[in-house]
């Protein structure tokens, strides 16, 4: 087995840990290394019995970890060729994980942080309109709450990713459509990593906080204005694309957005 796949970066807790803790495990190592490029499209992934033989995990712990990496369409098996890596036009590309090792793996693609940014551009503003339409007082709550958090945790923190991303999943919540809310768990993840990037980990981050323009979103979904909501998170997600390319609105001279 070649030196750059080194299963051995799994062994560190792999023997003492529970079964499910080594499933996650081998299946967060095999993934970065796939989203990474290690294990390109086509190639095989190590052999059952050279990972186990230096790893020295169960049998059913690798191969529960393989079937999660099928699950995602990251891994295929057949009898003759064994199990391969697939091209990742087939991964499940908004499941939670793949987008965390994306960006946990280095700097993504452009296709990948423009590609996530066009689905939220598909997805989030019609659900800010039904959110205008349908939200209950409860929902506001969840606005608030997440507007309050981003205002004051730095920008720099998990805390402040984390509220701008409950933000984006009250909006979904709101639009009170169970389809789109089986969808959230996929969205915030893109947003809490693609605000991360931005904000911290691109080689020259943003330090503009972004919280009046949801402020205004939110706005216009509390005054049940389903036209301006859907207007202002429209503009909102594209703001955030620009940011995410090293450029803003401001540094174009584009209109901000009106409130």
């Amino acid at each position: 087995m070649s030196d750059k796949s080194n299963t051995a970066e799994v062994a560190f807790d792999t023997l003492a840990a529970p079964e499910k803790r080594k499933n996650e495990s081998i299946a967060d190592w095999l993934g970065r290394q796939i989203v990474s490029g290690v294990f390109a499209a086509g190639q095989p992934i190590p052999k059952e019995m050279d990972f186990l033989a230096q790893t020295g995990i169960s049998r059913g712990a690798y191969r529960e970890a393989l079937r999660r990496l099928v699950g995602k369409g990251m891994l295929v098996t057949r009898t003759r060729s064994g199990t391969r890596v697939t091209p990742h036009e087939q991964w499940s590309l908004l499941d939670p994980d793949v987008v965390r090792w994306s960006f946990e793996s280095g700097t993504p693609p452009d296709w990948y942080i423009r590609a996530l940014y066009e689905m939220r551009a598909m997805i989030e503003p019609p659900a800010a309109a039904f959110a205008a339409e349908r939200r209950s007082e409860e929902d506001l709550k969840l606005f608030r709450d997440a507007l309050h958090a981003m205002r004051y945790c730095d920008m720099t923190e998990d805390s402040w990713h984390n509220a701008d991303a409950s933000f984006h999943r009250a909006i979904l919540i709101s639009s009170h459509n169970p389809v789109l809310l089986s969808l959230a768990a996929g969205i915030t993840a893109a947003v809490a990593h693609t605000t991360a990037f931005r904000y911290r980990d691109m080689s020259n981050p943003h330090t503009r906080n972004p919280v009046e323009e949801h402020a205004a979103v939110f706005e216009r979904i509390e005054n049940r204005d389903p036209v301006g909501a859907r207007r202002l998170m429209t503009e909102l997600v594209d703001t955030a694309l620009l940011d995410s390319k090293g450029t803003t609105v401001f540094d174009l001279g584009l209109p901000t957005l009106k409130v």
